[in-house]
């Protein structure tokens, strides 16, 4: 029994996948299992107890000595080496000599070798990968700072360098506070929290004014891309970082790249076990109990499906077949273990052999390359985040190969030269996409003395594309030069035609604001929020003779106003706002509220003599909103304002005189009218008795006619009387006016129309609170509170008593006068236009005779006023007069 276990471990160790052998003290090879023989092209009669390690090594030797004498003496050797093939190949493997002691002294040291090519060879990958990475950080156009989730900065690349003034050491390890202006670090920390809270990429600060400090102090514009990466230490934020000082004034911001560069190398260990064709382990290295968290458990005689629960039934399928004879190898492939986490293995699964032909069960080989595997996935994030950074911001890559003269451009390069995805460019058909004349000569020169002295370049020039576009580019360029050759000529490559089309349109736009500023021919004064003059223009300079060097930053704009009109807009804007405004406040309150402000001022020159302006008023704004100052843009307009005054005295006067003459026309029209009207009836009337006094022969009819006549002749004297009234109404209307307050005149109404107002048991209430006094002729305004009083009575309700009611009001600086009563009312529809008409009467009523209300009109137009009605039958009249 004991036999046939040296036998079946003998198998074993013959059949495993790792190149075991042993030497004894004198280096001479004992054994060696078929891998062993199979690597170095040896037969077992060539070695087994014949051939040395320093005949087989060889040349190689030399590296192995110190090794060899160290597992001689007892030490434990574990190291890395290169092993060539007899057919030429290159394999890396790792070594590990065991010393064999016995009775305390070395008799010699089993070699296990295992290999650990394809780990190499992606430990190199990754290699090359970090080492195009880091150029192509370090190649960048901006400075790119790297900072975890405490605003701490992990990596900064030599642009930062250049523009912060820091060296490396200096910012790596500190704050990235470190690199912003005291004013703005109070709330960059709630910005970073804020951001790792839901990082992605993008810009940062959009619409804001975004700025970074030198050592040196400088405070300076940046744009800033922000793009996280998720690392096994948390989020990790790159910022690239462009100096815009240059353009600060550029009204858009551009998106400039972003890259990453976060690379962790880590070893990948090994593992071997052997199970028996139930699957149940019969040995395990420690290896593979290391990485499969399997320290402290049991694992001999146990089900490999126990230890390992999550194993489906795919894998069970593929150890049935290698216990039937196959073998199953992977260089990589995921593993999902029962507790979510995903293991990534290499492995090689064989049958070992009883005997010949007699499967005794499986060797397991595996390596966890989970470790390798996540960082080779964090570099393939790495790349699609700087590949979609580099699409948003427009920069593409281009690299020139010299000895095979190929030139190859990325797909963002293509896009920008506007060719198909399939174009193959050469540096012949490179060069001339660029535009004829400077452009082209001098992109030749750049790259012609790169590639021959090694020199960089970063210049912005015009190109055309291929459907014949013009397009302004930045191209970076630089070369890779081994032993004092060219080997590569690459670059960055990157379309800023709306920047470029921008900056010239700001410089346009610059040069005309500069020329309107120093305009002479109006006056243009800046200020700062507080009222301190900032800017001061040749027109100001012409129109208050003052220097510019007399009044910026010295004064304020109250040294060249009139002190009384300043106190006098201050008393309006705090009438208007319910709180006091003044001192400078009292120019700039209106344009806080509204886009500008234009009003007339007084200006005072140097001398003291005095010029009319009309001054427009504007608050200067940034971005957010927030007034930083204000601009105000004087014109001289004294002779202007002068003749205006002249021209309204002029038309003021006429309109007095039209006026005057338009009145006395409609006087003597009414006049005229009422005398050819009124006094018509009557005469005819005479003339008519009179010529049946002369015709009739009856003294009883003669009679008769005279009494008639008496009657004729009374209605012709009340015509003509109402003729004098009018007449007098013209004459009383020029005479001296005085001030006649309403209380009075209506006492003395009612002391005359006593007895009526108690007959009809009428009330009569006033309020003249709003306004209690008036400019005014004493005859009229007596009238005028007769007759409608007196109307009010006269033509009340039989229904009702007489309410009646009189107010004053003041409107648009005309006082107001309204009397209203709940009497008769009278039908406007019918009688509107005869209303205050002479001899007009709307009841029957045996006092109406149609004088009151003519009178009244006639009293109220003569001063200038309007009298109106509004009623409604059986409710009340409403008479408003505007005197």
């Amino acid at each position: 029994m004991e036999k046939s276990s040296k036998l079946i471990g003998l198998k074993a160790a013959n059949d495993i996948p790792a190149l075991l052998a042993y030497w004894d003290k004198n280096e001479i090879c004992r054994f060696a299992n078929s891998t062993y023989l199979d690597w170095y092209g040896k037969s077992q009669e060539e070695m087994i107890n014949k051939m040395s390690k320093k005949e087989l090594l060889g040349e190689k030797y030399k590296e192995h000595s110190h090794y060899i004498k160290e597992v001689l003496k007892g030490n434990l050797q574990s190291f890395d080496l290169e092993i060539s093939t007899p057919k030429g190949e290159l394999r890396h493997s790792h070594a590990t000599y065991t010393p064999d002691i016995e009775n305390g002294k070395v008799i010699g040291f089993t070699a296990h070798i295992t290999n650990i090519t394809t780990r190499k060879n992606l430990e190199a990958s990754y290699i090359k990968s970090e080492k195009l990475l880091k150029n192509l950080l370090e190649s960048a156009p901006d400075a790119i700072v790297i900072v975890d989730s405490t605003g701490t900065i992990q990596i900064v690349n030599h642009q930062a360098e250049n523009i912060f003034g820091y060296s490396k050491p200096e910012m790596i390890g500190e704050e990235i506070e470190l690199l912003i202006p005291g004013g703005h670090k109070s709330k960059h920390k709630t910005h970073i929290k804020k951001y790792f809270d839901s990082a992605s990429i993008r810009q940062m600060g959009d619409g804001i004014k975004l700025y970074g400090k030198r050592k040196n102090g400088e405070k300076f514009r940046v744009e800033v891309s922000l793009s996280p990466t998720q690392t096994d230490d948390g989020i990790l934020v790159m910022a690239a970082v462009r100096d815009i000082t240059d353009r600060v004034r550029m009204e858009t911001e551009l998106e400039e790249s972003y890259k990453r560069n976060s690379i962790f190398i880590q070893q990948a260990p090994n593992a071997i076990a052997m199970f028996d064709m139930d699957m149940r382990y019969m040995a395990a290295s420690h290896k593979w109990i290391e990485d499969y968290n399997l320290k402290g458990r049991e694992i001999i005689g146990h089900s490999h499906y126990e230890i390992f629960p999550e194993i489906g039934d795919e894998w069970k399928q593929k150890h049935q077949r290698c216990l039937r004879g196959e073998i199953n190898q992977c260089d990589e492939a995921p593993f999902d273990r029962e507790d979510g986490t995903r293991q990534w293995l290499t492995w090689d699964v064989r049958p070992w052999y009883k005997s010949e032909g007699v499967i005794g069960g499986l060797l397991i080989y595996t390596a966890d390359i989970t470790d390798i595997k996540e960082k080779d996935q964090e570099k393939t994030r790495i790349e699609e985040i700087l590949e979609r950074t580099n699409s948003v911001a427009r920069i593409g890559t281009w690299e020139l190969q010299i000895n095979e003269g190929k030139v190859i451009w990325s797909k963002i390069t293509r896009e920008i030269h506007e060719v198909s995805e399939d174009f193959e460019p050469d540096l012949a058909t490179g060069i001339n996409f660029y535009k004829e004349g400077y452009s082209r000569d001098t992109i030749t020169k750049l790259v012609t003395d790169s590639i021959s002295n090694n020199t960089s370049y970063d210049v912005e020039i015009e190109l055309i594309t291929a459907k014949g576009n013009e397009t302004w580019v930045r191209v970076i360029g630089q070369s890779e030069f081994v032993d004092g050759k060219c080997k590569r000529h690459y670059g960055v490559f990157q379309d800023i035609t709306p920047i470029k089309n921008t900056e010239l349109k700001i410089n346009r736009v610059n040069n005309e604001l500069r020329a309107i500023l120093n305009s002479a021919s109006v006056s243009i004064i800046g200020t700062d929020k507080k009222g301190l003059i900032t800017h001061f223009n040749k027109g100001a300079e012409q129109m208050l003779q003052y220097s510019r060097s007399e009044l910026v930053e010295k004064h304020t704009p109250a040294i060249f106003h009139v002190k009384e009109e300043i106190i006098k807009r201050g008393e309006e804007l705090s009438a208007q706002m319910g709180y006091e405004v003044e001192g400078f406040d009292v120019f700039v309150q209106s344009t806080i509220h509204k886009e500008e402000d234009t009003r007339e001022w007084t200006y005072v020159r140097k001398d003291g003599t005095k010029l009319i302006v009309l001054l427009v008023l504007t608050a200067i704004k940034d971005h957010l909103g927030n007034i930083f100052g204000f601009l105000g843009i004087a014109t001289d307009i004294t002779e202007r304002v002068e003749n205006q005054q002249k021209l309204k005295e002029a038309k003021e006067d006429l309109e007095v005189l039209t006026e005057k003459l338009t009145s006395q026309n409609m006087q003597l029209a009414n006049f005229a009218h009422i005398t050819s009207h009124n006094l018509r009836a009557p005469v005819s009337n005479l003339n008519a008795l009179l010529q049946f006094y002369h015709s009739s022969e009856d003294q009883e009819m003669k009679e008769e006619i005279i009494g008639n006549f008496e009657v004729v002749s009374n209605h012709l004297t009340q015509t003509l009387d109402t003729l004098v009234d009018l007449l007098k109404i013209q004459d009383e209307g020029s005479k001296e006016l005085e001030i006649l307050y309403f209380d009075e005149i209506f006492e003395k109404t009612k002391e005359m129309l006593v007895g009526h107002i108690m007959e009809s048991d009428a009330q009569v209430t006033a309020d003249f609170s709003k306004a209690p006094k008036i400019t005014y002729n004493r005859v009229f305004l007596e009238s005028i509170f007769l007759n409608l009083i007196g109307n009010a009575i006269k033509y009340r309700s039989p229904d009702r008593p007489p309410v009646i009611k009189l107010e004053t009001d003041l409107k648009y600086n005309r006082i107001v006068f309204t009397i209203s009563d709940n009497g008769l009312g009278i039908d406007l529809k019918s009688h509107s236009k005869e209303l205050f008409g002479l001899h007009k009467t709307f009841h029957k009523h045996a006092e109406s005779k149609g004088i009151g209300l003519f009178l009244t009109k006639k009293h109220i137009e003569a001063m200038g006023g309007i009298i109106t009605a509004r009623s409604e039958v059986g409710k009340g009249t409403t008479f408003t007069i505007e005197f």
